[in-house]
């Protein structure tokens, strides 16, 4: 049995495992990849992201939470994924720390007790609890969404809608960022990396075709969840390939109805697609 020291140790490794889980890619080196392409697009989003998987990695090693799926990183990519959220939609501050500490912890209390009932989280911890962070601060009036200078383009940026497709996962601006995301991705798992690729180029072409806001379209919103769908069902058979086509083209849709009713969707419509195709292959095999 581990000591509680020797399991300390194991901290900033699964921290790393839970970064890299947010595109659902168990490899601490992967997690570093994306970390340092998340350093070059704002390093204090980044801080914040580290944060956020620290306080839920560690609020599952309070808990005493199965050792292996705390080295899977299951514990930590939610936590992640608050950190960055409210770091991107609000003003980057000390206080603002409390909370994503806070949210984290709570989502790995949440991501426990959903796969004791037998459910697959996904991101749901994550959406759900930013949700109500995002509502209390703004009952209270705590603090404020920040204001950014969204350009007004009139055509769609092919490379950055594309690349940004895999860096919004992250909530990642950057086109080199989004580039480096997508690199460890195939160099770990080159047929992730191919339906990852395609989930970015179909939530290009649905925006286009669909007639889509061409700045969201150029932010690549419509391609992020879209991203983890294809991620999620990847492989090597022609089912595979009809679930990820589904699961993709669900997830666009979802996330304009979100965008439509002016909600912030995160990554809920990958997590509702895939729920939906989940169930359906379920049903259809039995």
């Amino acid at each position: 049995m581990n000591s509680p020291a020797n399991s300390l140790t194991q901290i900033p490794r699964d921290v790393l495992t839970g970064i890299a889980q947010i595109m659902l890619q168990p490899s601490p080196l992967v997690g570093l990849a994306f970390l340092i392409g998340s350093f070059l697009n704002s390093p204090m989003l980044a801080l914040f992201g580290v944060v956020g998987c620290l306080a839920s990695t560690m609020m599952a090693w309070l808990c005493k939470f199965p050792s292996e799926e705390r080295s899977q990183g299951l514990y930590g990519f939610n936590g992640g994924l608050i950190g960055l959220g409210v770091g991107y939609f609000y003003a980057v501050s000390l206080p603002l720390l409390v909370p994503v500490v806070l949210g984290a912890m709570v989502s790995s209390l949440v991501m426990y007790k959903m796969m004791q009932i037998g459910l697959r989280p996904f991101t749901f911890p994550f959406v759900i609890v930013t949700w109500v962070i995002m509502l209390i601060l703004s009952v209270t009036g705590l603090a404020s969404i920040s204001g950014w200078s969204t350009p007004n383009p009139t055509s769609i940026d092919v490379l950055e809608s594309l690349s940004r497709g895999y860096g919004q996962v992250l909530f990642q601006e950057n086109i080199l960022t989004g580039l480096i995301f997508i690199g460890a991705i195939l160099i770990r798992d080159w047929v992730q990396g191919l339906y990852a690729s395609m989930a970015t180029v179909m939530g290009l072409l649905c925006g286009y075709l669909a007639g889509f806001p061409i700045d969201a379209v150029n932010l690549g919103l419509f391609g992020y969840s879209a991203v983890l769908c294809g991620i999620l069902f990847a492989g090597r058979t022609g089912r595979d390939f009809i679930n990820a086509v589904i699961a993709i083209l669900l997830s666009i849709a979802i996330v304009r109805l979100f965008h439509m009713a002016g909600i912030p969707p995160f990554t809920f419509p990958f997590v509702l697609a895939s729920w939906v195709v989940l169930w359906g292959c379920s049903k259809f095999q039995s």
